[in-house]
């Protein structure tokens, strides 16, 4: 409940108060004394004009004595009281260091160490007791983590929402189908999964299942409270297809959100509309050609006396639709090499790890020495068959060239890559290589085991044996390479934690009012951002260099789900701007304008709150664009420094750097003025500050602006001073 009237007022206020107090009254004593002489020198005795002197000195006296001794008190007492009590509920709320300023409370006698001491015990209690929870949950995390693994590592998207569509968890496949790499769109919590899918098949599905679920069919039904869908990504550019599974509450009784598990079907679906198109043409031109040559067989079957030119003619029209017959056949067999191909599971394979495995397998157990050199390159291939290809082949050569070493070398050679074993003597023959690949590669596998050709039909490859560059000979086996979309991307510029949060489901219970405004300051989404700029004075033609943002969703700082995007500015960067934040004219001479990074920005901060440290500085640069991108940022705004100011007083230091020491903020220093660098470090001040307002009374959003507005209106104050 928030404070009212006197218990509103600071301390040092009411110390004040009581000090003025005591001047008020001391001077009444002295005009009541001072009236009673001047009624007795009305009688006669005592010159008025020295009693009157006389008050006066005393007045002022007294006052004076009373203020200085205020001021002395202020200095040693209140303002010392009143950081080692911000300080503590610092400690208390938020985690904060249990630190005494230099000098802080010396003349408050035992009270300072006391308060010291009372700080230093907290937070040894809480070590001791987060210990103790932490040792009480290790088996649930344990069971957590393995949770988190399998859906961080399933092939396969999984997303949990709401009935709403507000998602709650997603893993990493389904990010990566999902986001394609556009800012401000991807998959996060407590965002609309609708947002980046098709929404007609979700609803559709989801009111299937609770149907199901109302009428009591789910309890007998085969799928139960699961069914299948058909989606597609809102850009059309990937089919979709899943499974949505209904999630009930703890009676079992109504739906409180679904699991929608999918993966990406859209070359697939490509691939069977181009079959059934290819096989309908191939089907009604052979048709055609059939009824041709059978008729001209006819012809020439009844006919034996025909003219040697319509002889040369129908003989002409046999050959030509026989050669066309056998075309058409032969287009048939590689469309259904194709096929078999790509029904093929394959997935992309480090190099270093596919040779390693070869060298490792061993299957009859030879004493060979087998080394391997090569490039580090991806290829996409069924590892498992090609490993049991390359082994055989490695066995074969050592019994066939006496051999009891070789090389196994993978180099990317450009399209493809190309494993090579290499060996000391002549070339395998093509006949001897030809007998070892129509094998089977698993013994007593019977007519269903794969043998060698198989596995180079299904990679649409082709092995054969040639003398090597350095001397020696190889068999060569070439390897696709996956796409430029499919390879491993490298280090991130600012790596997220090994495991990022993915995952609330405390917002299955969460309930919203319906004015932002009264919804509590825990409840709500946080986007935390930063500007860097060629300078400080927008209206004087400066222009935004970077822009960066990190989302806040349930009290915790989802460093998993940021935005980070270079500004071009369209004119040169100062010095003095590259050495507070070095940001060259060349890392932002590719970058995109500013009509494209505020758009796809205004997305990713879309229903959620801004903050910002200085928010009015990076506001204006936001506003500035207004015309130029046509977004506006008219959400609500929240400044870490007024915060900051309500929590600590404005005698304290309210930089970043102060705030993220007092809450023991780690701020590396090649990550500091750097736009997401210090967005990350102001969302994390800002969670701890959200601890400490609740106790002062700020717990809604309009409480949270109102006691922002009131510090700007006292900055106003004292700048007129």
């Amino acid at each position: 409940m928030a404070r009212r009237g006197v218990e509103t007022w600071s301390l040092r206020l009411r110390v004040f108060l009581f000090f003025a107090l005591i001047a008020l009254g001391g001077s009444a004593t002295v005009g009541v004394a001072l009236a009673f002489l001047f009624v007795s020198a009305e009688s006669g005795g005592i010159a008025l004009d020295r009693i009157v002197l006389a008050g006066l000195v005393s007045t002022f006296a007294i006052s004076g004595l009373a203020l200085w001794v205020w001021l002395k008190f202020d200095d040693h007492v209140a303002r010392p009281l009143m950081r080692l009590g911000a300080q503590l509920r610092a400690s208390v709320h938020a985690d904060a260091a249990p630190v005494v300023a230099t000098g802080t409370g010396r003349y408050l006698g035992l009270l300072a160490p006391a308060m010291q001491e009372a700080a230093q015990a907290l937070a040894e209690a809480r070590r001791d007791t987060d210990a103790s929870v932490s040792r009480a949950v290790a088996d649930a995390e344990r069971e957590k983590s393995r949770l988190e693994a399998v859906l961080r590592d399933l092939r396969q998207g999984v997303v949990i929402c709401t009935p709403d569509h507000n998602v709650l968890l997603y893993n990493r496949h389904a990010q990566a189908l999902l986001d394609h790499d556009v800012q401000g769109k991807g998959l996060g919590l407590e965002r609309k999964l609708t947002g980046l899918v098709r929404a007609q098949p979700l609803h559709h599905t989801l009111e299937r299942l609770m149907r199901r679920v109302r009428s009591g069919r789910h309890v007998a039904h085969p799928d139960g409270l699961s069914t299948p869908f058909l989606t597609a990504t809102l850009d059309g550019r990937d089919s979709l297809r899943g499974r949505m599974t209904l999630i009930l509450d703890a009676d079992g009784a109504s739906p409180i959100g679904y699991v929608a598990s999918f993966d990406a079907v859209t070359d697939e679906l490509a691939a069977g509309i181009w079959r059934d198109r290819l096989l309908h043409d191939v089907t009604r031109d052979m048709r055609q050609r059939i009824a041709a040559l059978a008729a001209a067989c006819e012809v020439l079957l009844r006919r034996a006396d025909l003219a040697p030119e319509d002889r040369a003619r129908f003989d002409g029209i046999v050959c030509g639709e026989t050669r066309e017959l056998a075309g058409r056949l032969d287009r048939l067999d590689q469309v259904a090499g194709d096929l078999l191909a790509g029904a093929w599971p394959m997935a992309e394979v480090y190099s270093p790890t596919l040779t390693d495995c070869i060298a490792a397998r061993r299957s009859e157990g030879r004493d060979l020495r087998v080394a391997t050199a090569g490039d580090a390159c991806w290829v996409l291939c069924d590892s498992a068959s090609i490993v049991e290809l390359a082994d055989r082949m490695v066995n074969r050569i050592a019994v066939h060239a006496r051999l009891d070493s070789l090389t196994l070398s993978l180099r990317d050679e450009g399209a493809r890559a190309c494993l090579d074993i290499v060996f000391a003597g002549a070339p395998v023959p093509a006949s001897v290589l030809d007998s070892w690949l129509d094998e089977p590669l698993e013994e007593g596998g019977g007519a269903t085991a794969l043998s060698g050709r198989d596995v180079l039909s299904r990679h649409k490859t082709e092995m054969w044996s040639d003398a090597a560059p350095g001397g020696g000979a190889r068999i060569r086996l070439p390897l696709a390479k996956p796409p430029e979309a499919l390879r491993r991307p490298g280090a991130a510029l600012f790596p997220v934690s090994e495991r990022p949060e993915f995952y609330d489901f405390d917002l299955f219970a969460r309930t919203l009012p319906i004015a932002i405004e009264d919804a509590p300051l825990a409840s709500l989404s946080y986007v935390v951002f930063d500007t860097e700029t060629t300078g400080l004075e927008p209206s004087r033609g400066d222009e935004m260099l970077s822009v960066a943002g990190v989302r806040i969703v349930n009290g915790r700082v989802l460093r998993g789900e940021t935005f980070n995007s270079f500004v071009n500015p369209g004119r040169p960067i100062p010095a003095a701007s590259t050495r507070v934040h070095g940001i060259t004219a060349d890392m932002v001479a590719d970058a995109p304008g500013v009509e494209t990074v505020l758009p796809a920005f205004h997305d990713f901060a879309q229903g959620s709150v801004l903050v910002a440290h200085n928010a009015a500085f990076d506001m204006t640069f936001l506003s500035k664009y207004g015309d130029r991108t046509g977004v506006r940022f008219d959400q609500p705004v929240l400044d870490t420094v007024l915060l900051a100011a309500h929590v600590f007083g404005t005698q304290e230091s309210l930089t970043l750097d102060a705030l993220a020491e007092r809450f023991q903020v780690a701020l590396p220093p090649e990550t500091r003025h750097t736009a997401l660098g210090d967005a990350l470090a102001t969302a994390e001040v800002l969670s701890r500050l959200l601890k400490l307002l609740v106790p002062l009374g700020v717990e809604t959003l309009a409480q949270a602006i109102e006691v922002s507005n009131r510090q700007v209106a006292l900055r106003r104050r004292q700048s007129g001073y």
